[in-house]
């Protein structure tokens, strides 16, 4: 029999130790993300791809009830932004948004920052084709293009936005497949490789559709060729690589897209990946991109790791192939 006195006390060292428990820190219930902003980084100041981040950050901002802040890192041709990126917290509050420049970077540099490894592939935003564009009259069509660039009396030139860029190595494919020769002729950036063409500096350029675009419009430029699978519907008369039968040139272009570090957990990955797709559908934003000479291309995230793969081992064929290095 249990004496009286211990059944008098054991109801008070009960309540004194659920006290003792009650004042003791409780784990933090978890928040539903995201419960604080949201900074995604990137390396441009201006231009197509910052604008188009921007967009996608307002949408963002809109649909997940946070600020989504935009901030500028510029450095190495985007490898700063990537990197401090890759070294962020796994919670979803810092983002980068890179091009396709991550992929050209890593396969010249394989020490640079993996967007397959390092970063987790989150959805691509935007994309646009590769252009070939002349002065207007230059060349009548692409096929007259290859016909000049074949003549040994006068070795042509093209204009990228610099070495290793997606239109150089485009630009080498491009040599090897249709057996010509060209002198590669790199500039700072797209407006630069533009101006230079406008000026006679340069025979042809290979740019992106978004920076030529007004030029071709006013009747400055000709477009010969766009390097997606599908003709560009801004352009509907200008045919694709692929339709001129250019073996070993595969149909792609310069996109934008949305990473995180590698490790996001899956409920954050979905959000973001639910949030982008509901953008993306917006028949206003598609508009104002297609206006631009762009799309909003698939945005589900096995397709963006897809594209990655795809190019890593691409760009890392032609510098090997094409002796192309880091010029930094």
């Amino acid at each position: 029999m249990v004496p009286l006195r211990l059944l008098q006390t054991r109801p008070h060292a009960w309540v004194a130790a659920a006290l003792l428990a009650l004042g003791q820190p409780q784990p933090a219930a978890a928040q539903p993300y995201p419960s604080r902003p949201i900074k995604v980084v990137m390396a441009w100041s201006d231009g197509f791809p910052a604008n188009s981040t921007r967009l996608f950050a307002k949408e963002l901002s809109e649909r997940l009830k946070q600020p989504v802040v935009v901030e500028i890192q510029q450095g190495a041709g985007g490898e700063v932004a990537a990197r401090h990126v890759k070294n962020a917290a796994r919670d979803g509050y810092t983002l980068l948004a890179t091009g396709t420049s991550v992929t050209t970077s890593w396969a010249l540099r394989p020490g640079n920052v993996d967007p397959g490894t390092d970063l987790q592939p989150i959805a691509q935003l935007v994309a646009t084709p590769y252009v070939i564009v002349s002065r207007a009259g230059a060349y009548a069509d692409f096929d007259k293009f290859l016909e000049g660039a074949r003549d040994s009396r006068k070795k042509l030139n093209y204009a990228s936005p610099g070495v290793g860029s997606g239109m150089h190595f485009l630009g080498e494919m491009i040599k090897t497949s249709a057996g010509i020769d060209m002198v590669h002729i790199p500039y700072a950036s797209g407006a630069r490789q533009l101006q230079a063409l406008l000026a006679g500096d340069v025979d042809i350029a290979i740019i992106s559709l978004v920076t030529a675009l007004p030029q071709i419009r006013i009747g400055k430029l000709d477009a010969l060729a766009v390097s997606t699978a599908t003709r560009s519907p801004e352009l509907p008369a200008v045919p694709t690589l692929t339709e001129k039968k250019l073996r070993g040139v595969p149909a792609i272009s310069s996109w934008i897209a949305l990473f995180g570090p590698a490790g996001l957990p899956a409920d954050i990955l979905d959000a973001l990946s639910s949030q982008i797709t509901a953008a993306a559908g917006d028949d206003d934003l598609r508009k104002l991109v297609a206006s631009w000479g762009a799309e909003v291309p698939d945005t589900r995230r096995t397709s963006l790791e897809h594209v990655v793969q795809t190019e890593k081992a691409l760009w890392s064929k032609v510098a090997k192939e094409k002796n192309i290095v880091d010029p930094n």
